[in-house]
C-alpha cells in the first residue's frame, strides 16, 4: 500500500503586535511625531493594540487631518 504524505502548512509569519503604552513611547522615533499626537491618534481610533504597519496608518492619517 502507498502511503500519502501530507505536509504540515508552514504557520505563516504574523507581525508583532504591541499595546498603545509601548507605540506611543516609541512614537517620535517610529512615526516620527510627539507621544501627544500618537496618543490621541491611537485613542480616536479606539486601538489598545496594534501592529506598527496598523498605528503607522491610524497616526498618519491623525496627523495628517484637515483642520477646521
Amino acid at each position: 500500500m502507498a502511503e500519502a504524505k501530507t505536509t504540515a502548512a508552514a504557520p505563516a509569519e504574523t507581525a508583532a503586535t504591541y499595546t498603545a503604552a509601548e507605540l506611543i513611547a516609541a512614537a517620535p522615533e517610529k512615526f516620527g511625531v510627539s507621544p501627544d499626537v500618537a496618543t490621541a491618534a491611537l485613542r480616536m481610533a479606539g486601538k489598545k493594540t496594534a501592529t506598527v504597519e496598523e498605528a503607522r496608518t491610524i497616526i498618519t492619517e491623525f496627523a495628517n487631518r484637515e483642520v477646521k
